[in-house]
């Protein structure tokens, strides 16, 4: 191994070590927004629903554009009240969720048509705002009520359990649930990751998510293997680098595909009857 990557590893370890606390509350975190839209994904049927991944980038817009309309700006974060900013942090979630419960209602009824809407946002994304990432825009300065945790993080992670709560009940719609589970991780990731708002953070985040739908039959499964993902990410990104994310990422959904599909295939040859004797 080189020299220098060996160093760069070993200081990466130890950084991760001393760490570790506010690690594992962002990989927590992380991965409740890949839980809520892995959980929608897998509400509508068995098979995994594209038009998720895409009602999740128009969702994280929506949000994006929302908080522009309100007057927000690049630059210093502004001074707002509390109950000021409990108002906008509503207005940005109902758009976002309202953004993605229509396209869930509109193209979640087919794979090809949720491929087709998942295209539709990612091109139109790219045609209208460009290659590059949206200029960040913070709501509030994050606070830390706990070493190492910030209101930002607790946030994310106790509207996700919510957002499950409600959506995982009975008699709750397929898309209702899917635009609610959805338009809320988009909302959430785009409060977490204020630079966000960008054409290719549907894939980024889509990614994580599918692999966490592919490795588990449960809506409880899922929502444990999101979270692990979300571990496994944080430690990867301290180790070797966030700028390997992408093959990191699809090396993960590979392992998940050929998991999924070895799971099946035993499944197949126990349920094959056998043949009558005599």
């Amino acid at each position: 191994m080189n020299p220098l990557m060996s160093a760069n590893l070993v200081r990466s370890a130890e950084l991760l070590a001393d760490t570790w606390w506010s690690s594992a509350v962002e990989a927590v975190a992380q991965g409740a927004v890949y839980a809520l839209l892995a959980v929608a994904c897998t509400r509508r049927a068995r098979a995994v629903d594209p038009a998720q991944l895409g009602a999740f980038g128009l969702g994280l817009f929506a949000a994006y554009l929302t908080y522009r309309a309100l007057g927000f700006r690049p630059g210093p974060t502004p001074d707002v009240a509390l109950a000021p900013l409990l108002g906008f942090l509503a207005l940005g979630l109902l758009a976002a969720v309202a953004a993605a419960t229509a396209l869930s209602f509109v193209a979640g009824r087919s794979v090809l048509a949720g491929l087709a809407a998942f295209a539709a946002v990612e091109l139109g994304a790219w045609l209208l705002l460009g290659d590059a990432a949206a200029p960040p825009v913070r709501l509030f300065r994050p606070h830390e009520p706990l070493p190492g945790v910030d209101d930002v993080q607790l946030t994310v992670v106790a509207l996700a359990a919510l957002a499950l709560a409600v959506a995982l009940r009975d008699g709750v719609r397929p898309f209702v649930a899917g635009g609610l589970l959805t338009g809320t991780a988009a909302f959430l990731h785009l409060l977490k990751v204020p630079g966000s708002a960008w054409y290719l953070t549907a894939v980024l985040v889509g990614v994580y998510a599918v692999t966490a739908a592919l490795l588990a039959r449960t809506a409880r499964g899922v929502v444990v293997a999101a979270l692990a993902l979300g571990c496994v990410q944080v430690v990867a990104e301290a180790v070797v680098g966030p700028r390997w994310w992408l093959p990191f990422s699809l090396g993960l959904l590979l392992v998940a595909l050929v998991v999924r599909w070895l799971r099946n295939r035993f499944r197949a040859r126990r349920t094959v009857p056998s043949a009558p004797r005599g």
